[in-house]
């Protein structure tokens, strides 16, 4: 019995503009290297409909990705903070590249590393608490441009049986790891809108990034960790197993 993994539009037919389950070219599980590859030129080729989304596959769309509410809370180390984001709005993602796909059929297991040239987030935040030896609070609008974004993602594949029978792949487990090479943020209104006070924090906040990433990492990790499984479960849950995977 021979299993595989569903790929992208085959490249000869340049069927991106009309994607439907049917065309979907099939990658041979019992090759590794080669089932990688495949995987990764078809999140290559899906990735410019990404941006508008693929409804003839269920498959949402990318950007903006719009978050309604996230808190965050940081007790330990040198950043001690309790802040909200809302409303928040991120662009950038559908200019990612894959760096690698690692799928394991035997484990159910699934690694993918993607480069990211730029993100933009926009949103309303609330903050109280002290990086390093500096207190810090304020609420209002925020912007940041995070640049040269490394991101690798670890999840578990299953498969779930909805209620009426159809199969559906599920991700769980999701864990995210991530590098930013620069970061420039800047949170307006803070301390309730002092001017020097405020141009001030955000300099420290720039130029301090990576210490202040170092210590907040694992819990953005999390966040993320929950964000993108969610996402992915979203859009997979629109999508039968035999698009994917099918045994002959």
């Amino acid at each position: 019995m021979q299993t595989y993994f569903s790929s992208g539009c085959i490249h000869e037919r340049g069927c991106l503009h009309e994607l439907n389950a049917s065309q979907l070219r099939k990658c041979r599980v019992g090759r590794k290297v080669a089932l990688n590859e495949c995987l990764k030129q078809t999140l290559e080729d899906l990735r410019p409909r990404l941006l508008t989304g693929i409804p003839e596959l269920g498959l949402p769309q990318l950007e903006p990705m719009k978050i309604q509410n996230l808190v965050f809370r940081q007790g330990d180390g040198a950043v001690t903070v309790e802040s909200t984001f809302m409303d928040v709005t991120v662009t950038g993602l559908s200019k990612f590249t894959t760096d690698l796909i690692e799928a394991d059929p035997v484990t159910n297991t699934l690694k993918v590393g993607l480069s990211i040239p730029q993100l933009k987030i926009v949103g309303k935040y609330t903050l109280n608490g002290r990086v390093f030896i500096l207190a810090i609070n304020g609420d209002g609008p925020f912007n940041a441009l995070l640049n040269d974004v490394k991101v690798t993602g670890h999840g578990n594949v299953g498969v779930v049986r909805s209620a009426s029978g159809t199969e559906h792949l599920q991700i769980s487990g999701t864990r995210i790891d991530f590098a930013i090479n620069r970061v420039n943020i800047k949170l307006e209104n803070l301390f309730s809108g002092d001017p020097i006070l405020g141009q001030t924090v955000n300099h420290f906040l720039n130029q301090n990034s990576q210490e202040i990433l170092k210590d907040i990492k694992p819990e953005v990790s999390r966040q993320l960790g929950v964000l993108v499984e969610r996402v992915m479960n979203d859009a997979l849950s629109q999508l039968p197993v035999d698009s994917f995977l099918i045994a002959n």
